[in-house]
């Protein structure tokens, strides 16, 4: 049974921001997705998703880990324009087959531990926090999504500025929507070019500038998302509750690496760092992460944790779930 703290006038309405990288996808699904295709990083891509004898056959030597730099070097000097298509083609066709196993996942208790007012920014391609956002749409209304690098689960009627998931119609004219454009790894990513693309950064800068609490979860801001970092920075220094907000980072890196990674971020001893995502104050206060921080640090009145226990039915973790969710009914 769980100990709920008295949310009725503790409600902090600021937001949560999570971003999630690779590392958040892969920690998530270590031994593959349901069907065992394995989440590819940067370093791995090439082997996992076939572009191994693509290579050969265009007599392209690639260094261990290089895609980025492959790709970004194809794009900019502008040099086999059909060979880049063909990349992009087989990275995509790979990443709409993953799917998630059919009990419950890292990204169904993400999904579960936020409020309508928080947001999920992933840099992530697969379509995996779509499908957990499915499942459990029901349940309760579930965060915002952004996806800064387009996902192939999502889909665009570019007319009417409509973003659904893919295989859906536009609201509004009724044709079928297509396929969301892919961020792929060059080092000066254009994100105004593309109005999807623009619309989920707004997205999160407007949340980021007003967030309470931010998790880093797996996302280790390689060198082609500089000017990502850079665009995040410069809303979070102007967010007016800086000074009291925390970042949290879930990763297995060293903590001299996470701080200099996310050195301008942090204020002061405003930071945490966990291993596992099931230590993070996300998973240790589930839909209460904001107002638990702001009743320890404002109130001096630490809240017990509630953390979330490892289910393996979806109706066992939407029946633990449901009484914060029918508090949260009553505050409104």
């Amino acid at each position: 049974m769980q100990n709920l703290p008295d949310l009725d006038g503790n409600v902090n309405r600021s937001p949560h921001v999570v971003v999630l990288g690779a590392g958040a996808s892969r920690a998530s699904f270590p031994n593959g997705d349901a069907g065992g295709l394995k989440l590819p990083l940067m370093n791995d891509l090439v082997e996992l998703v076939g572009l191994t004898d693509l290579l050969k056959k265009q007599e392209i030597t690639l260094e261990e880990g290089d895609f980025e730099s492959l790709y970004d070097d194809m794009i900019t000097s502008g040099q086999n324009p059909n060979l880049a298509r063909e990349i992009e083609k087989l990275i995509y066709d790979y990443f709409s087959q993953m799917r998630l196993s059919d009990s419950p996942t890292i990204y169904d208790y993400l999904i579960l531990s936020l409020r309508e007012k928080d947001i999920i920014a992933t840099f992530n391609w697969d379509p995996f926090l779509c499908q957990a956002y499915r499942r459990n749409m029901h349940v309760a209304n579930p965060p915002q999504i952004a996806f800064l690098h387009g996902s192939v689960e999502v889909g665009v009627c570019y007319k009417d500025k409509i973003v659904n998931f893919i295989g859906r119609a536009c609201s509004k004219c009724r044709c079928s929507l297509e396929p969301a454009k892919l961020l792929y790894p060059v080092k000066h990513k254009d994100y105004n070019n593309d109005p999807f693309i623009n619309g989920e950064w707004d997205k999160l800068t407007s949340y980021l500038n007003r967030a309470y609490f931010l998790t880093i979860f797996g996302y280790s801001a390689p060198v082609t998302d500089v000017e990502a970092k850079k665009l995040m920075l410069e809303v979070w220094k102007d967010n007016p509750t800086l000074e009291l907000a925390q970042i949290e980072m879930v990763d297995i890196k060293s903590i001299e690496e996470l701080k200099k990674s996310w050195e301008k971020f942090i204020v002061r001893e405003h930071y945490q760092i966990r291993r596992n995502i099931f230590e993070s104050y996300l998973f240790t206060h589930p839909r209460r992460s904001c107002d638990a921080f702001a009743a320890a640090t404002l109130m001096n009145d630490p809240w017990e944790e509630n953390p979330f226990p490892q289910f393996e039915t979806f109706g066992e973790l939407h029946e633990w779930i449901k009484p914060l969710i029918d508090e949260e009914k009553s505050c409104k």
